[in-house]
């Protein structure tokens, strides 16, 4: 009984704490040189991030937050740039402020693009040549194309999957797999292999691979 009344009296008073805390907006901005770069690693944790090709030399990574806490690190391995957000515990409690991620890439940049996270929401936005991966759990995933020259491979738990190629006949193998969400494809498929939970297949010279899977939540291929 002792340890439950402790618990009871506890989160009121880091919500407390929360609300005592400055809420003025602020951006932090962090740029890197994506020279001898092949993958970018994104750990969004429960934060939203976007993600976004642009005409830029280096990779800009900003974070717009509403308190003065922690913000973004920047890693550099031999290869391979990873993007964290610092953990802060005061932001689980405030409903509405969390933090939002971009991540601005630049066109030139051709390697694999990895975003690990949990439930924050990932949206893409003007991509291009990029190899993109997502692991998500219930946070939805949108990514938008204007060129499609890619291979894409996203897989969540419970969250929808939208993607949009933007292309009139995109080289693609296609495999969309929900255990009980919907799944939608708005190409014409040949090789064509589908059951309630899969659609297999391929357009044009199927050049690229995109892998689509989630448990509950629906994907839908325009």
């Amino acid at each position: 009984m002792r340890k439950t009344c402790l618990i009871i009296l506890v989160i009121p008073a880091v919500i407390f704490l929360s609300a005592c805390m400055g809420e003025n907006e602020r951006e932090d901005l962090q740029i890197a040189s994506l020279k001898d770069i092949d993958t970018i690693l994104i750990d969004y944790g429960s934060t939203n991030v976007n993600i976004v090709s642009a005409d830029i030399d280096h990779l800009e990574v900003s974070m717009l937050l509403h308190d003065n806490g922690p913000s973004i690190a920047i890693d550099k391995e031999k290869h391979k740039v990873t993007i964290q957000q610092k953990k802060d515990l005061i932001r689980l409690f405030k409903i509405g402020k969390k933090p939002q991620l971009e991540v601005r890439i630049p066109i030139e940049f051709t390697g694999e693009i990895i975003l690990d996270g949990s439930s924050g929401d990932v949206l893409g936005e003007n991509l291009q040549a990029h190899n993109i991966r997502v692991n998500g759990s219930s946070g939805k995933v949108e990514l938008d194309f204007l060129q499609f020259k890619s291979n894409i491979n996203v897989k969540t738990t419970s969250g929808n999957i939208n993607i949009f190629l933007n292309e009139d006949e995109p080289d693609a193998t296609l495999h969309l797999k929900s255990s009980s969400g919907r799944h939608s494809v708005g190409y014409a498929l040949e090789n064509v292999q589908q059951s309630r939970k899969e659609t297999r297949g391929t357009i044009g010279n199927a050049n690229y691979e995109i892998k689509l899977e989630t448990s509950s939540g629906n994907i839908s291929l325009n």
